[in-house]
């Protein structure tokens, strides 16, 4: 009732499940709501589009969560003089790249690889030659590619007509979808361990043939590379062999990497089409940080335990600002602090 004088930030908190992703779509929703210009409807439309696409590529189902965000997300919604939303900008940290390649038992992997699958028979997607999740490495490592109660199906035209909400041309989403498709089909690529320590791919590999394809690359070239690295030593450029297990790890590592510029790509779309048309119109903002709990598993990864770290750290900054405020309002009815400054450091 007060107004947006400031700058204001806003942190669910909670462990894996607790549903801190839920809170923070109904927080945007609710200032997209109140602070909305009724000449301005297609800003709030367009920052409430942003959830099921980031959802799709940045979610996936866990142990303990099926809708868990495998991210931290940072989404500051701006406001003009008159208290009216007029545009959004987003941050993204701590993408969980391993989740591309490898899924835990009981795990899936991201929403937007079963969600292509489910519309592999729809005659615009038979380009990208898709199967059944089972058919994929990378779809199935974690034997369970179906969620109780989730249609992927509805989810992907859900998730596709946000996109065109957001001004993604149709142009755009082809070819985001024949990059995941392409990396779904890498994961099968098939390694032969050859002498010397050295391996190789059939040429006439269909998974390596349509990988090359929906990707624009050759397709001897990407055969050759996958097989071999290059060092440089001075003024010369030595080409090595690689093994089995080195070979696969390359893949891995390539695959993961070209999920993580294409999330960052799709991230740069939404945050052109959610900017305002003039930053001087921005008076103040709300920020709202929405970043995934804390989680332990059997094998846990270098990026869940970044996670991890972050979220203790988060929750150590939130109890010490909670203590201090408290620790005035001590001071200011002139009542002793000793037994809670005794208390803070053992908390």
């Amino acid at each position: 009732s007060s107004g947006i004088n400031a700058e204001w930030p806003l942190r669910p908190g909670g462990e894996s499940g607790a549903g801190k992703t839920v809170s923070a779509k109904y927080a945007m929703r609710y200032f997209a709501t109140v602070a909305g210009n009724e000449h301005e409807t297609a800003i709030e439309r367009r920052i409430l589009s942003t959830n099921p696409i980031m959802e799709a590529l940045g979610n996936a189902k866990t142990i303990r969560n099926d809708n868990s965000s495998r991210f931290g997300k940072y989404v500051e919604l701006e406001f003009d003089r008159n208290q009216n939303i007029i545009g959004a900008h987003i941050c993204t940290y701590l993408l969980e790249k391993s989740r591309v390649v490898f899924q835990a038992k009981n795990e899936r992997n991201y929403h937007i690889f079963y969600q292509l699958c489910s519309v592999r028979n729809v005659p615009e997607m038979k380009y990208l030659h898709l199967k059944s999740p089972h058919d994929f490495v990378y779809t199935s490592r974690g034997s369970c590619v179906e969620v109780d109660n989730v249609d992927d199906t509805e989810q992907f035209y859900e998730m596709s007509e946000s996109l065109f909400n957001l001004g993604i041309t149709e142009e755009q989403q082809l070819f985001m979808y024949s990059v995941l498709a392409a990396l779904l089909h890498m994961g099968n690529i098939k390694f032969n361990e050859e002498r010397n320590d050295s391996c190789s791919i059939n040429a006439n590999d269909p998974s390596l043939r349509i990988s090359a394809r929906l990707l624009g690359l050759e397709e001897k070239e990407l055969q050759k590379w996958l097989c071999h690295k290059q060092l440089k030593a001075r003024n010369e450029v030595v080409t090595m062999t690689l093994r089995v297990n080195d070979a696969v790890a390359g893949l891995e590592a390539f695959v993961k990497h070209i999920y993580a510029s294409l999330f960052l790509w799709i991230v740069k779309l939404l945050n052109v089409s959610l900017s305002t048309t003039s930053k001087v119109d921005a008076a103040n903002f709300i920020g709202i940080l929405d970043i995934y709990g804390f989680e332990m598993f059997e094998e846990n990864s270098f990026e869940q335990f970044c996670i991890n770290y972050a979220n203790e750290k988060l929750q150590q900054q939130f109890n010490q600002h909670v203590f201090k405020l408290e620790q005035n309002e001590y001071i200011k009815k002139e009542k002793s602090t000793d037994c809670d400054s005794a208390l803070i450091p053992l908390l």
